[in-house]
């Protein structure tokens, strides 16, 4: 499903629609995203180093619990995810869980579609998200080239009343 706004983490791009999204969105705590195959649960340098300082291994030995995935060239966790409790429904490493579990169910936007995140339709959550708020998306993505050509102006705008130049 995509929804027309980028990540806030890209500083290039615009924000409010991912924000709507976490302002609305509740997690129902099942798990689905932590044993789905395929989940992509990658780790970068910095998640490396994070679990491993918390659980006191050696990143060598938690990449024993990964597949190193040469397209993504990315280190991937093997699904189901070790670190999920299927008892207790939760994360054993919640305080320091990978980036890409902190920004699921949204995936970054695809070089075709820049201005758009995907929001995995696999979570039972975002689907309900979906059906509630589809009206306001459709509203968005109908008009949303003139949504971010009045960004873009209300921006250049803001710029030029601050009084800072760039010219020295």
């Amino acid at each position: 499903m995509p929804l027309p706004a980028k990540d806030r983490r890209d500083p290039g791009g615009t924000s409010w629609g991912a924000d709507l999204f976490w302002e609305r969105f509740r997690c129902a705590g099942c798990g689905r995203c932590c044993y789905s195959p395929g989940g992509g649960l990658y780790l970068d340098g910095e998640d490396m180093e994070r679990i491993s300082g918390h659980l006191g291994w050696s990143i060598k030995r938690l990449k024993t619990l990964c597949s190193y995935e040469r397209d993504a060239k990315a280190w991937a966790l093997r699904q189901p995810c070790p670190f999920y409790d299927s008892e207790d429904r939760g994360c054993t490493i919640y305080s320091v869980r990978p980036k890409t579990c902190t920004r699921y169910p949204l995936h970054p936007p695809l070089q075709e579609m820049p201005y758009h995140l995907a929001v995995d339709a696999f979570c039972p959550a975002a689907r309900e998200f979906a059906k509630e708020t589809l009206g306001w998306w459709i509203v968005c993505e109908a008009n949303w080239a003139r949504i971010l050509k009045r960004m873009a102006e209300a921006d250049g705008s803001e710029d030029e009343g601050s009084g800072e130049r760039g010219d020295g």
